[in-house]
């Protein structure tokens, strides 16, 4: 492949950034310089706080995360830990959310401290402005990205960076990924690391956002944040160390690890919290480690009284599609047949694979909704039809998000409460990319991503995923010949359609047999 020469590519990412202006001395944050610009972000906002309507976060909220993100212990930054989320349908304060954690612990760092970032799209000047700053003030920044594109903000970077992943600081573009294969995968994990950020050390922060206007404006992202966890950290820094040696081939997935077993001998993705399997990894319908995640699930528990209680289920993908989302499909719907209280709900699904998701069971059709809103299917191809003037897969709304919450009876233990998260997809690609899949194991996670999960599954959020069908349309193409005339052909494309078929939506009151619930 081709390559420009590292030190031509420095000189010409100097000279934008010298002619969009220099960067603002970094210093510690401040509730007042967090509202200092709706475009910049809004007034402060806790974990999970993207479950509030939108529009400003509330007065406690607010309060609470002053406090904790921004003085902390001592006046100084710790890094709020928990789950934070955005909301693309709410003002800049909603939409800003995650960015806002990353860029307050950017600012946060000092002198020999080392940020880590391991993305797949990066195009937030702000963000590159912070870490430039950064890198002034004596921190060390490193940064992988997909090579898919070369935006702005990533030649802004190059010019202070430069992109030798064996100096201390660089900017570099995986090709066809990380540690896959050549044959067009993807860096497509997602995660931070911060030596030390203000009173913290060993932050680590991971999920579904990447650092993109995008990521903001049309879709709805998590962003997990931790820190303290020594060990933890240390095998990221070595999963972040493997993947900057860009191999041609793809290499084995590393084992799962959690920092230090609370066994002491192997992880447990019930009880260890961090417990990461890695991406590229071969699989299929008996070893997918979605699978292995459902296969450890109890539907039904009998109680010390005698009651039957079911253990909750609930899915925010953003893609689900090919052989593999069929079967990861399969495996889920067969939860809800066994009794669980089971929903699932998608930013993009493929057309057979929600026939899987949608089929039939004893206990009628699993719950099922969609965040994909396309407000402009009369002619996706025209920039000007969506908001931001650019193609983002034409949907105007949608979740990026890939998460999995378990209340009930998993691993033997009826009283679990988990989350799984990360940057991997149900469909064929998050197996062969770079990809992560975390578990957060504790009541208060579980409890933050079910309160997004149901502020995302309300009507206007999402709508009702058995009404949409796809059809096929006749549309024309106008081109000129070669006498400069113009000539119109047609082709055919698939787009959907929303129709309300009586047959696949749940009544109140309609007898689907006795084991149906209005999950």
């Amino acid at each position: 492949m081709n390559k420009i020469p590292a030190f031509v590519a420095a000189a010409v990412s100097t000279m934008l950034v010298t002619s969009i202006g220099p960067t603002t001395p970094a210093r510690a944050v401040t509730a007042a310089d967090d509202r200092s610009s709706p475009a910049a972000s809004g007034a402060a906002s806790g974990p999970a706080s993207g479950a509030a309507p939108s529009g400003s976060a509330t007065k406690t909220t607010a309060e609470a995360d002053r406090g904790t993100a921004a003085r902390g212990r001592g006046g100084r930054y710790h890094v709020p830990t928990g789950a934070y989320f955005n909301n693309p349908r709410g003002g800049w304060d909603s939409r800003m959310r995650i960015e806002r954690q990353i860029l307050r612990a950017i600012k946060a760092t000092k002198k020999g401290s080392v940020i880590r970032i391991a993305l797949y799209s990066f195009d937030r000047i702000p963000v590159a402005q912070a870490l430039i700053a950064a890198k002034r003030r004596g921190v060390h920044v490193q940064i992988l990205l997909n090579d898919h594109q070369d935006t702005k903000a990533m030649k802004m970077l190059r010019g202070y960076l430069g992109t030798n992943v064996k100096k201390r600081d660089f900017i570099y573009k995986c090709h066809s990924g990380c540690r896959t294969d050549n044959r067009k995968r993807l860096l497509h994990t997602k995660f931070y690391t911060f030596t030390k950020a203000g009173g913290s050390k060993w932050a680590l922060f991971f999920g579904s956002h990447n650092l993109t206007m995008n990521a903001m404006r049309h879709q709805w992202n998590d962003l997990y944040l931790m820190d303290g966890d020594k060990e933890l950290f240390q095998q990221y820094v070595a999963l972040f160390d493997d993947m900057k040696k860009d191999y041609e081939k793809a290499q084995k997935p590393f084992p799962a690890f959690c920092g230090i077993p609370a066994n002491g001998v192997a992880c447990d993705d019930a009880i260890d919290k961090g417990t990461t399997v890695t991406f590229p990894k071969l699989v299929g319908p008996k070893n997918d480690p979605i699978v292995q995640i459902l296969n450890r699930v109890q539907c039904i528990t009998v109680a010390a009284d005698g009651r039957r209680v079911r253990t909750k289920l609930a899915v925010n993908m953003h893609t689900i599609r090919g052989h593999r989302g069929n079967y990861l499909a399969d495996a889920y719907r067969r939860k809800f047949a066994e009794g669980c209280q089971a929903r699932f709900s998608f930013g993009l699904v493929g057309a057979r694979t929600k026939g899987h998701l949608g089929a039939m069971t004893p206990r009628g059709r699993m719950p099922l909704r969609s965040t994909g809103f396309d407000y402009h299917p009369e002619n996706n191809e025209d920039p000007k039809n969506n908001p931001d003037e650019k193609l983002d897969l034409t949907l105007d709304y949608y979740s990026h998000q890939k998460f999995l919450i378990i209340q009930g009876n998993y691993a033997g233990d009826p009283n679990a409460q988990l989350v799984f998260t990360g940057s991997s997809n149900w469909g064929a690609l998050g197996s062969v990319n770079d990809e992560i899949l975390v578990s957060v194991p504790g009541r208060r996670t579980a409890r933050q991503y079910l309160r997004q999960f149901n502020f995302e599954w309300r009507p206007g959020n999402s709508r009702n995923a058995y009404t949409t069908s796809y059809l096929h349309f006749r549309v024309p193409v106008v081109h000129r010949g070669p006498d400069g005339e113009e000539v119109t052909t047609y082709k055919t494309v698939t787009r959907k359609r929303v129709v309300v078929d009586p047959r696949l939506v749940y009544r109140p009151g309609a007898d689907y047999g006795p084991y149906w619930e209005d999950d």
